[in-house]
Formats: structure tokens, C-alpha cells, sequence
């Protein structure tokens, strides 16, 4: 029996509600999928049941599981291990109910609703277009970063116009940052990226932004903030100290503050003088309380070793004074014994004052102030460009959902009614990544409810792995859900413990591991997660499970780099010797920490697989395809210019390049090229090398102006030799880069060529692995939800990158909002600033403390860790205090240490510096010429072009109305297809007349039978929507096309198809033919009419399927007739 199997059994009770907090590898999706089950086996409906996730490979994998447990349940016999016999059995039930109640699922799963937020926050935003203020028709952009620079572009341009109200308020920013435009836009675009955290917690209560009121009472509530956040610093570091350490404290204190007062009154120990008693934790104590730490303090924040007479500590001339600086040493000792309270006193010496100074409180107003106007500018630009993203769509979603009275009382929406009739039980996987908008939509959806209405909510998620801050995620919510519940509804906190992925000694060591480095205590504010030990199901394997690789110092950064690389690369041949089938995989922390290894690898010949590593910029092709780009298009870039005459289709050496520019600074290149006394001054090879540049790309220049420019930079790169410079570039990523340059053009949004570079950003390279088992490499963040048999995580030793400055600073804190203007550039420091991003540091290291978690979890047989000491002068050897090691050292420092110094005898230190390469440029030989093309005709027999319908049955029997018909017919099932079927209201169906009738009579039909005809039609498409398999077939679904045209290869002849509907379902390909014809009578003579159809397009269909076969479908295919008039179906073997 698992150890937990009591909770997991409980969390299946339909009518309660639950948070469970499910760790690495406890089985979470499993038991998600069970509570689907046991819910769906009791619905009346399907669609009472809501399950959202916050990823679509998430929502695809749930799907798939609860569709093949319903797969399973009808065709197995019920499996033998206990879990699976249990999904096996409410599965079952699930299919009673279905047959019972018609639902027919198995043909239909659209109806089981399991989606992305993202998902259900755009179907809610098409329902109420003029509610949510979104509109129709927008597309969503998953990187809308060109969009927000835009957006400030404009911000920033409004500091020019004397006549705008937000004028000086950005002149006012602009001035505190040093005039830096640059700047300015850079922070602008970070306030953005995360718009959602202060249009949630701040603005969103008010609906006019544009004048709040800013006043000495909101300033005052902000203090009040802070000020409660001090208080509990105070707390924090008061409660460290016992009554006998808070009694010695005191007399030294005491001592030392009254010298100072007597001969250095500005000292900040010197208020201590006036002790009466040890300080309260109230804000009057403040300065009390710092004076305290720098008493005992240096200015690196270590403790004082030995007092002396600046610290009020007189040279020691009598017994008195000696036994005080004896005293205070001794003190400072009994300190040491508890490391919170260094770190602790580091804390309250740099607390702020809890009031805004005028300056900082002014440019908070204009930063708050400017917001609105942002926020606004946003949208307009989101609507010039028609499109939206992800945020804007989610807060679009919970407006509406809500209305808001005179008094700006919420009451809800036609559409928030709607939900709670239809939505009775809600899913939500992988809570601890939520944000505060998706809260807050899980708020308004559940406002309605109440525990005893039968309605449940069922939470999961694990926030030891919540690792996604840059995406918004909030690890506190998960805390205070547990705690508080989501509006009404109470939620029973629930705890899994059981482990099925590791075996039993990694399990041990990660649970001695992270229950020692994780917070004792959790804080929601704080993001702080307690750790709750695991218990493995697997058994203890023969190989241990974690492995330390300690690498030895060297000044040279680069040369402990190849180190690395080097045992990791004879590690992993090592595994892949003995354990071919195993999978192995490899984290880090960031990108930059691949560059030795991605290297080695390649050099090894070890196979790998690098998803979304490398950016497409990193490969010199890309580059100088982009330099030509930018050429093209920017005929005045002399940066771009001179790229492409030193890239390797021109191949102009840095000498002639000089000697070309040095006298011309300001000319345009392509003048330079063009004047011979100028190109006379280059060597001899380079006057060859221009002189063919010039004939090779002078036809396209301007050429783009009445031409796709996609396929003119692609002949341009061709006709200059581009495709024999790859220099290892992987063709695919040239493709990529000729689409997103076409996607750009059709898109009609030529300017985003000036900033390509940066769309390109956000494109990765290829992977050039194509073996089954390659090794995997990732970053930490990527792996989360997946597992590898062994894991290698490199570079723990490296520091990890800082945050960077923002334009304001903004925190939620409980029900609080702190607010921090950022301090003037190169000007003192903001204490209130820099007290937010020490609290933000704060929440970054517990992070990094969970990403850890993440990345150790990822692996089932072995762990290697891999990681370099620094030199230190306490220690001997220590990590970086910013790396990923010193996180793990208060477990790993003995082993380590120990590991070390075995190494280092074995492995003497080599102190040899590697040589450099010299760096050496591709070039074209000078006499390059294209290779002679393929024949393009290749001769044979004449080949004859057949359209499909002349190949079809004949149906001449039916008349030309019937054929009319079927045609218009044929296009509104497209056009429900696409649209969706939530847009086709009874309303439209009704407004559709005339456009039929006029389809009707476009298609050649007389006005008389044209009225006969349309009666036929809507009488049709209302069937569709009335018949279950009707619905099913137009509903969304996996790769599903609708009127696809198809050309395939047949007896001499090519033979250009349309398929009127396909699509998988289930793991299965359908074909689907309408048949738009209709029949009189019913019985036997129906039943002979469709004998006689499947009979009759049974050919027709088996082509389709012969097409799909060649164009390599490797599905089971079903092929089907659908008769919308008279709602039969006829499936063809």
C-alpha cells in the first residue's frame, strides 16, 4: 500500500473541493485524470466539467490519457496493477453514463473540455467582443516585443509635444535617467512584459486611470505599506535574540553609544546612548535597530572582529575597558553561533526610511501617472496592427465577466451567468505557476458559488517547482490558496508523498538535500516553500545516486570551461556504453553555459539534441544573410554594407575594407563601390572581388520595389554564392529565415525589416541530432515535466546573472502594493528602491533554490553534478556566492571538499593557458562560379492535368439545383469549420438567407428553383447543428482541414483532389464526403438509397485514402458519408 494512498482516495470525492500539493514524480497527472473520470462518471453533461493547464502540450497529454483510459475501458479487460485496474473502472463508468445519456464521446471528444487558460480566456473574449473591449479578429502573438517598442517609441515621442498632458512627465523621467532614449525604451518595454502585475494589484479597482488621484492619502497608504514591512524585519531579527543575548546586547550598546555621542555624534551607533530598555519593534526604533547592526557590522557586512575607539571602544587603558572589548568579542561569538542572524542584521542595517522623499515621490506620480497613458497607447498600437497578446486577451477575458455599477460595485456579466449554469466542476493543473490575472479569473468564474451548491474546485500543482517568475507566476497564491481558499469557496489542503520516478537512493538524497537548504518556514509574500520529504516507491538501485564532479580552479574561466566539458563528454560515452538504451540528459542554468560543451560535443561526434538553445543569430550564415537584408532595404546601412563585403560571397579583406573607407566616413558604400579612382586604391584581388559583387548583385537592387522581396533577397543570396557559405549552418534555419521575411510581407508590416534582428532573437537553430537516443540538452526551466534516466547538470559553480534596473519597482505584498521609483542615474542610491530589490533578490533566491529542486527531480536512475570553488580568504576553497553551488553547499560542502582534493591529487592543476586559434575568414575562390543547374524538363511521356470531379459518379440524375445546391452547400460547412462552431448562432443562421440565395444564383441557378433550394439548405445546416455527429465532425480537432485540395500522381495523369473534411480524432485519421443529396421515404428504402451511395463513392473515398497514404499518413484512416439532410451516416471498411 503507498504511503498515501488514503489521500489520494479522498481527493476523489466528487463533492469537495481540494488543493493538493503534489511533488516531483508523485503521480499528479494521474490522479488529475482519476477526478476527471470520477466527475464525468456523474455529470449530466460533459461540458460541466472544466479542466484548464497552463500549456498546450499539457492540455494535449491530458486528452490523450483520459480519451485512451475511455479507449481502454472498451476494448481491454481490466488491467492487473491496482492504479491502472481503478482508472480502468471509472473509466467504465464513464462509458455507462455516455451510452445512458447519448453524449457519444468516443465520436465526439470535443465535448470533454480540457484547455489552456489561454485557450478559454480567448473563447471567452469571441463570445463578448464588445464587453471585453477586444473586438474580433484579432490575432494573438505569443512575442509581442516589436509591438511594446513601438509602444514606447510613442511614449518617448510625446516629451517633443509642448500640448500633451504627459509631456513632462516623461521629460521628467527622461531627465532622472540621463536623457538616455535607449534607456527609456528598454524599461519601458520591461513595464510591458509585465503589465499584468500592476494592472492587476493596482489600477484594475479604478476605471479611470487617467485620474486617480495620486494625493498625500495614497502616499501616506504606501508608507503605511512599508512601514509594516519594516516593522516585521524588525520582528524577524528581535525574535533571534534570547532575553540573556538582548541583556548583554544592551550593555554594549550602552557603552559604545554613550562614547560616540561625547566625540562622533553623526556616528550611526551613536543614538544607542538613550537606551532605556532593549528597542521595541515598532517604527520608532528604526534607527535603534540599525544602529544595532552597524555596531556590530563592518561595511561588507561581516562581523567586527575587534572594536576599536571609531566605534566607540576607547584603546584599553584601564581593566574597564578592556573587559568591554573582551566582552563585546565574546558577544559577537555567541552571535555566530546562529548564521540567521548575520544575515538577518545585514537586513535591518539597510532598511529604509518608510517615507517617500518630494523627489521620489514626484517621479513615482509622473511613473504611476504615465501608466495609464501606456497602457492606452498599447492598445491602439495592438489594434493598428490587428493584434493582441496573451495578457491583454486574459484581462480582456475577466472584464467580461463582470460589469461595474455608478458606485463601481462588480455584479456579474450575461456571460459569467452563463458559465455557472454550464460549469459545475473546475480542474486546475500546475497551480504554483499561476499569476495574478489568472487568479483573479478563477475568482470571478467561482464568485458565483458557495461550498454547500455541490460545485467543486479542484487544484494541483507542487510550488517547490514553481519556477517561472519572468513568465508572471506567483508562488505565493499557491500558500494562500491553501490557506484562505479562492473567494468563496473553502479549499481542503492535501499532501502526496509517494515518488514512482527515482529510485529510493536519490529519493534519500534529495530529501536530506533540500530539506536543509529550503526555508524552514513559508512565506507567501516571500515565495519562501517549506520542503516535505518524499517516500520512494522504487527500490534502491546498485549505482548511487547522486555523483560529485568537483573542477579544479583556474584564472582562466575559459580553461575550467573546457574542463567541464571535457569529463562531461567521457562521461556521457562512458553511460552511453553501458546503458545504450537509457536516456540522458543535460541542464543548466543558462544558455552561455553550453558554449564549451555544444563545442566538445560537436568535435566528439557525440549525438545530441539542443531544443531552443542556440539562437538562429548565432550562425554566421544568418548573419550575413541579414547584413544583405539589410542592405537591400536599407541602401544608406554602412554597417550592413561592409558585412557583406567582408562576408564570404565578397570576401574583401579588412586592409582593402580600410583603404575603401578610411577617407570616406560619411558616403554610402554602394557610391564607394561604384567610383573607380576608389577602388583603384584596393589590392589587385580585391579589385576582382568587387567587380564581380558588383555584377552579381547590382540587378537586384530596387528590384523588391515591384517584386516579392522574399524571393529577390533569395535570388540575390543565390546569384552571390550564399548556399556554399553555410559554414555549418543548418539549411533548415535558412528556410526559416526566407519565411519569417515572406511572413513579414504578407503580414503587410514592411517596417518590422528595420528591427529583424531582434525578431530573429526569439528564433532558435535547429537541432542537428537526428538519432533516437541522443543526448538532450536543455536549460533547467525546459525540462521541466519531463525525465531522463541519468541527468548532468554543469556549470553549478558559475555565478548566476543579476536583475536589472527598472523604471519603477513594484511588489505585491499581502493585500499591499509597494511602489518604489528607480533613483537617479549615477545619483545616490534610493533606500526604498534598494530595499524592494534586496526583497526581490530575496524571492529570486528562493527561486533558484526551487529550480534546483526541478532540475535534481528530472532524474530516475543517477544525478552528476558538476561545479568549480573559488579561492577564498576565510576558507581555503568556497563557491560563488551568487552560483547554483553555494545554494547546495550547507549539504554537499564535506563530500565535496573531500571529492575535491582526491581530484586534485589525481589530476594535478595544469596551469597552461590555451593557445588561441587564428582566426581565419571563409572566403570564395576569386573565380567562383554557380554550379550549372538540373535539367528542369525532364523528358518522357506527356503528362495530362485531370481535375477530380470528372472522375467522380455521376449524378446527372439529380439535376442542376441538386448540384447548386451541394456546391454552396460545401462551402458554409467549410466556412462553420474554420469560424467554429460558438460564432454560428440560430441568429446567423437566419442572417445567412440572402448570401445563399445569391450563392445559389452565382452558381447558374434560376431565381424560381433558387428559393426552392435555399428552404433545402438552412434546412440543412440547422440539422447539422442539431445532430450530435454533426457537430462532432465540424468541431475542432487535431490537424483538421476542411475543403483540402490534393494533387497525386495516377496513371500518367496528375489528379488534383478535394477533400471535403479530415482530421485525427482519437488517434485516428477520418475522411469524410457530404453527401448534400436527400431521399423520399425511409425504412428499407433509405437503407437501400445509402447501400447504394457507399457502393457508389467507395472509390472515390479509397483514393482519398490512397492520397493521404503518399503523402506519408501513418494513422489508422476511416472513411465516412455524412448526409446533413438526412442525418444519416455511413461509415465505408
Amino acid at each position: 500500500m503507498l504511503a498515501d494512498e488514503k489521500i489520494r482516495n479522498q481527493a476523489l470525492e466528487p463533492d469537495q473541493s481540494f488543493i493538493v500539493e503534489a511533488p516531483a514524480g508523485s503521480g499528479k497527472t494521474e490522479l488529475l485524470i482519476q477526478r476527471y473520470l470520477k466527475l464525468l462518471g456523474l455529470a449530466k453533461l460533459p461540458e460541466e466539467i472544466l479542466a484548464m493547464t497552463f500549456t498546450r502540450k499539457a492540455a494535449a497529454e491530458m486528452k490523450e490519457r483520459v480519451f485512451s483510459a475511455l479507449t481502454e475501458a472498451q476494448t481491454q479487460d481490466r488491467p492487473k496493477k491496482a492504479h491502472a485496474s481503478f482508472t480502468w473502472e471509472l473509466a467504465q463508468k464513464v462509458l455507462e453514463q455516455d451510452k445512458s445519456l447519448e453524449w457519444g464521446l468516443m465520436n465526439n471528444p470535443a465535448r470533454l473540455r480540457i484547455v489552456t487558460i489561454d485557450s478559454f480566456c480567448s473563447s471567452l473574449t469571441r463570445r463578448m467582443p464588445l464587453l471585453s473591449r477586444m473586438g474580433i479578429g484579432l490575432n494573438i502573438q505569443e512575442n509581442a516585443k516589436i509591438i511594446y517598442r513601438e509602444t514606447a517609441r510613442i511614449i518617448l515621442s510625446l516629451a517633443e509635444n509642448k500640448t500633451n498632458p504627459y509631456a513632462v512627465m516623461v521629460q521628467n523621467i527622461l531627465q532622472h535617467i540621463d536623457n538616455s532614449k535607449e534607456d527609456f525604451i528598454k524599461r519601458i518595454v520591461q513595464l510591458l512584459e509585465k503589465r499584468d502585475q500592476w494592472m492587476i494589484s493596482f489600477f484594475d479597482h479604478r476605471e479611470n486611470l487617467e485620474i486617480h488621484p495620486l494625493n498625500e492619502n495614497t502616499r501616506k497608504k504606501l508608507s503605511f505599506a512599508l512601514e509594516g514591512l519594516i516593522q516585521a524585519r524588525l520582528d524577524e531579527l528581535n525574535n533571534l535574540f534570547s532575553l540573556k543575548i538582548q541583556k548583554r546586547i544592551l550593555k554594549i550598546a550602552l557603552y559604545s553609544g554613550n562614547n560616540l555621542v561625547t566625540n562622533n555624534s553623526s556616528h550611526p551607533c551613536s543614538c544607542l546612548a538613550y537606551l532605556k530598555f532593549f528597542p521595541d519593534t515598532t517604527i520608532k526604533s528604526l534607527e535603534i535597530w540599525k544602529g544595532l547592526a552597524h555596531l556590530f557590522l563592518t561595511k561588507n557586512n561581516t562581523y567586527r572582529k575587534k572594536p576599536d575607539v571609531r566605534l566607540g571602544f576607547p584603546a584599553g587603558k584601564n581593566l574597564f575597558e578592556k573587559e568591554m572589548k573582551d566582552e563585546f568579542e565574546k558577544l559577537v561569538g555567541s552571535l555566530q553561533t546562529n548564521p540567521a542572524i548575520l544575515s538577518t542584521l545585514t537586513k535591518v542595517k539597510k532598511l529604509p526610511r518608510r517615507e517617500f522623499t518630494n523627489e521620489e515621490w514626484n517621479l513615482l506620480k509622473s511613473t504611476i501617472r504615465l501608466l495609464a497613458e501606456i497602457n492606452k497607447i498599447l492598445k491602439q498600437v495592438f489594434s493598428s496592427h490587428q493584434i493582441t497578446d496573451f495578457t491583454e486577451v486574459s484581462l480582456a477575458a475577466i472584464k467580461a465577466l463582470v460589469n461595474k455599477n455608478e458606485n463601481g460595485e462588480e455584479y456579474p456579466t450575461d456571460l459569467l451567468f452563463y458559465l455557472d449554469c454550464k460549469i459545475h466542476h473546475i480542474l486546475v493543473d500546475e497551480y504554483q505557476d499561476t499569476s495574478f490575472k489568472q487568479e483573479e479569473l478563477l475568482h470571478k468564474l467561482t464568485s458565483e458559488w458557495s461550498n454547500q451548491d455541490g460545485k467543486t474546485l479542484f487544484i494541483v500543482g507542487d510550488p517547490k517547482q514553481s519556477i517561472y517568475r519572468f513568465r508572471d507566476a506567483e508562488v505565493g497564491l499557491f500558500i494562500k490558496t491553501q490557506y484562505h481558499g479562492i473567494g468563496n469557496i473553502s479549499l481542503k489542503p492535501l499532501s502526496l508523498k509517494s515518488n514512482f520516478r527515482s529510485q529510493k537512493y536519490l529519493v534519500d538524497w534529495i530529501n536530506n538535500c533540500f530539506q536543509r537548504i529550503f526555508p524552514q518556514h513559508e512565506d507567501a509574500n516571500l515565495g519562501a516553500i517549506s520542503y516535505n520529504p518524499s517516500t520512494a516507491v522504487l527500490e534502491k538501485s546498485i549505482n548511487p545516486g547522486v555523483i560529485y564532479h568537483p573542477i579544479p580552479y583556474n584564472e582562466d574561466s575559459n580553461i575550467i570551461s573546457q574542463d567541464e566539458a571535457n569529463k562531461i563528454s567521457a562521461l556521457i560515452k562512458t553511460l552511453q556504453l553501458r546503458y545504450p538504451k537509457k536516456s540522458l540528459a543535460v541542464l543548466v542554468r543558462g544558455r552561455t553555459h553550453l558554449t564549451s560543451i555544444i563545442r566538445l560535443f560537436n568535435e566528439s561526434n557525440i549525438a545530441f539534441k539542443a531544443d531552443s538553445i542556440d539562437s538562429i543569430t548565432d550562425r554566421p550564415a544568418i548573419l550575413d544573410l541579414l547584413s544583405l537584408l539589410r542592405a537591400l532595404r536599407f541602401s544608406g546601412d554602412r554597417i550592413a554594407w561592409l558585412s557583406i563585403l567582408r562576408a564570404p560571397w565578397c570576401g574583401l579583406s579588412l586592409r582593402d575594407i580600410h583603404s575603401l573607407v578610411e577617407l570616406n566616413a560619411s558616403t554610402p558604400i554602394w557610391l564607394l563601390l561604384n567610383n573607380t579612382s576608389q577602388i583603384t586604391l584596393l589590392s589587385k584581388d580585391g579589385q576582382k572581388r568587387i567587380q564581380n559583387f558588383l555584377q552579381n548583385i547590382r540587378p537586384f537592387l530596387n528590384r523588391f520595389v515591384d517584386q516579392n522581396f522574399r524571393d529577390v533577397l533569395e535570388a540575390c543570396w543565390i546569384k552571390l554564392g550564399g548556399p556554399a557559405c553555410l559554414q555549418g549552418t543548418n539549411p533548415d534555419d535558412i528556410e526559416v529565415f526566407f519565411n519569417k521575411v515572406e511572413e513579414i510581407i504578407f503580414s503587410g508590416q514592411e517596417d518590422k525589416f528595420e528591427n529583424f534582428d531582434q525578431i530573429l532573437m526569439d528564433l532558435y537553430a535547429s537541432p542537428l541530432a537526428i538519432t533516437e537516443n541522443a543526448v538532450q540538452v536543455m536549460t533547467m526551466h525546459k525540462a521541466k515535466g519531463l525525465e531522463f534516466d541519468f541527468v548532468i547538470l554543469p556549470g553549478l559553480g558559475k555565478r548566476i546573472k543579476g536583475e536589472e534596473k527598472r523604471l519603477i519597482y513594484w511588489m505585491p505584498h499581502g493585500d499591499d502594493l509597494l511602489l518604489a521609483p528607480i533613483e537617479e542615474k549615477g545619483g545616490e542610491a534610493s533606500p526604498i528602491y534598494e530595499f524592494l530589490s534586496d526583497l526581490n533578490k530575496e524571492k529570486e533566491d528562493y527561486e533558484t533554490l526551487r529550480l534546483l529542486y526541478v532540475a535534481a527531480t528530472r532524474a530516475k536512475s543517477q544525478l552528476h553534478l558538476f561545479g568549480h570553488l573559488e579561492p577564498s580568504k576565510e576558507t581555503k576553497w568556497k563557491p560563488h556566492s551568487k552560483s547554483l553551488l553555494n545554494k547546495l553547499w550547507p549539504h554537499i560542502k564535506d563530500d565535496w571538499l573531500k571529492k575535491l582534493t582526491e581530484t586534485m591529487v589525481s589530476e594535478p592543476i595544469q596551469h597552461k593557458k590555451e593557445t588561441s586559434a587564428v582566426h581565419s575568414t571563409q572566403r570564395l575562390p576569386i573565380n567562383f562560379s554557380l554550379p550549372t543547374p538540373a535539367q528542369s524538363i525532364i523528358e518522357g511521356p506527356l503528362v495530362d492535368i485531370e481535375i477530380e470531379r470528372y472522375l467522380e459518379p455521376e449524378y446527372y440524375w439529380a439535376g442542376n439545383k441538386a448540384r447548386c445546391l451541394g456546391n454552396v452547400l460545401h462551402r458554409c460547412l467549410h466556412d462553420i469549420a474554420v469560424e467554429g462552431l460558438e460564432k454560428w448562432t440560430k441568429e446567423k443562421i437566419e442572417n445567412l438567407k440572402p448570401r445563399f440565395k445569391s450563392a445559389l444564383q452565382g452558381e447558374g441557378l434560376p431565381f424560381d428553383q433558387a428559393e426552392e433550394a435555399l428552404e433545402s439548405g438552412i434546412i440543412a445546416i440547422s440539422k447539422v447543428f442539431e445532430d450530435d455527429r454533426g457537430l462532432w465532425i465540424l468541431s475542432l480537432h487535431e490537424d483538421a482541414h476542411s475543403e483540402y485540395p490534393l494533387t497525386f500522381f495516377e496513371n500518367n495523369h496528375y489528379i488534383r483532389s478535394v477533400i471535403d473534411r479530415t482530421f485525427i480524432d482519437g488517434g485516428i485519421r477520418w475522411i469524410i464526403d457530404y453527401k448534400t443529396g436527400t431521399h423520399k421515404g425511409g425504412g428499407k428504402s433509405l437503407d437501400i438509397f445509402l447501400d447504394n451511395e457507399e457502393k457508389r463513392y467507395k472509390p472515390q473515398l479509397d483514393r482519398y485514402e490512397s492520397v493521404l497514404r503518399k503523402y506519408g499518413e501513418k494513422l489508422p484512416i476511416k472513411k465516412a458519408l455524412y448526409f446533413p439532410l438526412l442525418n444519416a451516416w455511413r461509415e465505408i471498411n
